[in-house]
């Protein structure tokens, strides 16, 4: 077949290509548009993203930081508990009169009070078991 096709040029084709250079331009304005918006949501994606992850970071810090916390807030309970025994004790004239009698040798009348080694109670094993 022959491409010699001339083209008429009148009031209709003259409209037509009008037309087609209108919708041509119209269909760039959009792609334009379309490029832009979808690049903002692109951004705006990518930001929530960043966002989310360095949350999510924060969130691992704090939740390793309460863990310390917690721990020391645990020892801290158990020391006040043994403190509150300890302030018991010490309220307990029977526990201050032995601790009287075994750290600062006090005695009571007509009591004597002899100082052991405590070496000795294993020195005297050892000696009569390789006596007998």
């Amino acid at each position: 077949m022959n491409n010699k096709v001339v083209r008429m040029i009148n009031n209709y084709t003259k409209k037509s290509d009008n037309e087609r250079k209108k919708r041509k331009g119209e269909n760039r304005v959009v792609m334009r548009r379309m490029t832009a918006f979808g690049g903002a949501m692109l951004l705006a994606a990518a930001v929530l993203i960043l966002l989310a992850f360095n949350q999510k970071d924060q969130n691992e810090a704090l939740e390793e930081e309460l863990a310390q916390t917690q721990a020391v807030m645990d020892e801290r309970v158990q020391e006040e508990k043994d403190l509150q025994q300890r302030i018991k004790q010490l309220n307990d004239d029977d526990y201050i009169s032995r601790i009287a009698r075994s750290e600062f040798f006090l005695s009571e009348e007509d009591e004597i009070i002899f100082n052991l080694p405590e070496g000795d109670e294993e020195q005297g094993n050892s000696t009569n078991e390789t006596a007998e």
